[in-house]
């Protein structure tokens, strides 16, 4: 077994290039308190990744049907378990245990915890207001948001090997995500609007009681990402054809 080394050691060999935002690289960097906790376990950087997961999805009932304070504290349980999500990957470097698995299971969590914030979310509204048309905003949102990860470009869409590896080099020589915008304004923008991110808009706007303004916010925000995206995959094909006469 190796011996656990100390949060200095630790950042030193097991540090990931971060963003040029403000509250992902906040939680990488206390992401290191609980990896090295975590590291005196036997639990593996998946059982971690899965209890990230856990954590979030049980917080969602309370976010939804709790009283002000409950929504409160249990939004900031659901936001500050993404420090876990930093934890999962600094086990996995420090023992040297890389899973495809780990990645899917990560991205599956990620996308499941936040649709069902967005549900949670309208539900708050609708609570507060007693207008149902929160309730179906919630869900165009949510369906917004899931089209926006599904309708990313899939190389398998094409028959060919060839048209397979070329499509995959137009698409993903520069990634899609707002996570990896080199301008700082931008990436601290992005940053302030991830809905697990703590301390984020979302967190104010509960916060302050104003859960409608809220999600008209988000709803804009995630169709303004989803047509970003479809836009972005079908300028940098065209423009590749140009380039190449066709």
């Amino acid at each position: 077994m190796h011996q656990v080394p100390s949060i200095t050691e630790l950042r030193k060999t097991c540090t990931k290039k971060t963003t040029k935002g403000i509250l992902i690289p906040m939680c990488d960097f206390l992401a290191f308190y609980p990896a090295k906790l975590l590291l005196y376990t036997p639990l593996t950087p998946n059982q971690i990744t899965i209890l990230w997961v856990l954590i979030k999805l049980a917080m969602l009932p309370f976010i939804a049907f709790g009283n002000h304070l409950t929504i409160i504290v249990s939004l900031l349980v659901f936001q500050l378990a993404s420090i876990l999500d930093g934890s999962d990957g600094i086990v996995a470097r420090f023992r040297k245990k890389f899973s495809l698995n780990g990645t899917y299971i990560d991205l599956f969590g990620h996308y499941i915890c936040n649709s069902l914030l967005l549900i949670a979310l309208s539900i708050i509204a609708y609570r507060q207001t007693a207008n149902s048309s929160y309730l179906i905003l919630g869900a165009i949102a949510t369906f917004i948001f899931l089209a926006s990860k599904a309708l990313t470009i899939n190389p398998m869409w094409y028959k060919s090997p060839e048209e397979q590896k070329k499509i995959e080099k137009i698409i993903y020589e520069n990634n899609l995500s707002l996570k990896e915008e080199k301008n700082r304004f931008i990436a601290i923008v992005h940053d302030l609007l991830l809905m697990d991110n703590p301390f984020n808009v979302m967190f104010f706007g509960v916060l302050f009681q104003i859960p409608e303004i809220t999600l008209l916010f988000y709803a804009i925000f995630v169709l303004l990402e989803f047509l970003r995206k479809l836009w972005l995959q079908f300028y940098r094909i065209y423009h590749s054809e140009r380039e190449n006469g066709m």
